[in-house]
């Protein structure tokens, strides 16, 4: 099992696109893509945005078991 250790973010642009990001997350989500057995350890915000990481994190494929809610900070976004 490969495992991605760190940020799960959302990447913002301008014109309201949202991507999810991290360079842990990406290293993980190529993994599975070329068909490893791999899963990302992070935490996010209890908020819409890490609810809305978790569903893309499961939509890509990949398993959110090990993401932790935070329900003291944000989560994380870049812009």
């Amino acid at each position: 099992m490969i495992v991605g250790i760190g940020e799960l973010l959302w990447d913002l642009f301008p014109d309201g696109t949202r991507i999810a990001g991290g360079a842990p997350f990406n290293f993980a989500l190529h993994c599975h893509q070329l068909g490893h057995a791999a899963t990302i350890v992070s935490r996010v915000g209890d908020d819409e945005l890490g609810r809305a990481l978790c569903e893309q994190v499961r939509s890509l494929g990949l398993n959110d078991e090990y993401v932790q809610i935070d329900r003291k900070h944000p989560t994380g976004t870049v812009r």
